[in-house]
This record gives structure tokens, sequence and C-alpha cells, in this order.
């Protein structure tokens, strides 16, 4: 059952990981490049344009097209290091499955289940208080916004935790408040600084990069219920079912 759920897991992760590095070389890649050549100066915004930046030019000159064989190992290893992350991301949502079938008093995840839980705890809560940088905007110490992200994922998931183990009022009290706690305490102040890239390029990168998220968790959860309801031992529920 172990070696099941091990490469169960793995198979799952690997998948979600290519559907993610996909969709990411398709809506988010072209806004990274972009926000860089913001970042590099070929692009400026009309407010912080100077002599040497002439601003708001779309023209690439021919020395600064990009080589294609760059591109292409860029994203070999853009798809490289999703694939191994989200392979992380399946071993972890299997053994969460794997637990949540083996106690009693902890409801079994379905797909939907996985991929709201798990989109949760990885992507929404930590993106509410440290939303995903593009290149070129200002950005807190690496280590305070290291730390915090994992406090916030911890707290998250032991709170999602609680919520499923207990039922009872109090319980569900006290799983809000850890998952709130790290949001109370407040995320790691951005240094004011004159902004360099379009708030709308911003946004929409926000956007693209928790809907991305979102579908690969959705990817992920799917593929776990397709491949580990038989060796869990019974078909996990569906969504409709959860909510009886």
């Amino acid at each position: 059952m172990s070696k099941t759920l091990l490469s169960g897991g793995l198979i799952a992760g690997a998948l979600a990981g290519v559907v993610v590095a996909l969709l990411q070389l398709w809506l988010i890649q072209p806004l990274i490049i972009e926000a860089e050549r913001y970042e590099t100066g070929e692009l400026a915004l009309p407010l912080v344009q100077t002599e040497d930046q002439p601003g708001m030019s779309t023209t690439i000159q021919p020395d600064d097209i990009q080589i294609e064989g760059a591109n292409l190992s860029r994203a070999g290893l853009t798809v490289i290091f999703l694939t191994l992350t989200w392979c992380g991301f399946g071993l972890l949502a299997g053994a969460s499955m794997s637990a949540a079938q083996m106690s009693k008093n902890v409801r079994p995840f379905s797909a939907v289940g996985i991929a709201v839980s798990g989109f949760a705890v990885a992507s929404l809560a930590p993106a509410l208080g440290l939303p995903p940088e593009l290149p070129g905007m200002p950005a807190a110490d690496l280590n305070s916004r290291q730390l915090w992200w994992i406090l916030t994922l911890v707290a998250t998931a032991a709170g999602l935790t609680l919520t499923l183990r207990f039922e009872n009022w109090a319980a569900r009290g006290v799983a809000l408040a850890v998952i709130a706690l790290p949001h109370v305490v407040g995320a790691p102040s951005v240094p004011v600084a004159a902004p360099m890239i379009p708030p709308d390029l911003a946004g929409l990168y926000v956007a693209r990069v928790l809907g991305v998220n979102f579908l690969g968790w959705l990817v992920l959860g799917a593929l776990l219920e397709r491949l580990l309801a038989g060796p869990l031992g019974r078909k996990l529920p569906t969504y409709r079912k959860m909510l009886d």
C-alpha cells in the first residue's frame, strides 16, 4: 500500500506539474518577460521615465531579441522545476488522503476537497499577505517572506485539519483563530519605492498565478481520486456527498 501511495502521488503530481508548466508558459511567462523589460529599463512608466529611459517605447532592438536556445532552456527548466514541485504536492496530498481514510474521526477527501484544501494552504492563504511578485516589484526581506510563508502554510493546514477532525463549534473557532493568526501578525512590510511595473500587469499576473495553481490542484485531486480510490479500500466520496 505504501508503494502504491508513493507511486500514485508521484504520477499524479508529475502529470499535474506538466499541466501547470504548460499553462505557465502560455499565460504567465509572457507577463514575466514583459516585466523584465521594465526592470531592465527597456520600458518605463511615464511617471518614472528619465533622460536615460525614454519610456513607453515598445520597440525591441535586434540586439535585444533573446536567443531561441535560451528561451528553450528557460522553458525546459520551468517544466522540470514545476514537475518536481508538484510531485511533492502529490506525495503530501496522497499521504493526507491515506490518513483521512484510515482515521475514523477524519472525513475522507474528494477530488474537489483536495483541490480546495491544497489551493487554500499552498496558494491562497500566503497570497493574502504576500501576493505573487513580478520582477522589478518592491519586496520585503527574503528571509522574512520565507518565514511568514511557511508559518502561514502550517497554520492554514493545521486549521483545516482541526476542521476536518472535529465538528463542534469550539474546534472550528480554534481552527479559525489558527488560520487567521499569521494574517493578524501581518506579512513583512514592503519597502516604499517608485513603481516600475504597471499596476494592471501586476494584477493580471496575480490573477493568472492563482488561477493556474487552482487548475493544477483540480487536476491533482482528480488524478489522486482516480489512482488511489482502490488502494485505499473504498471509493472516495463525491463533493455532493461531502456536503450532506
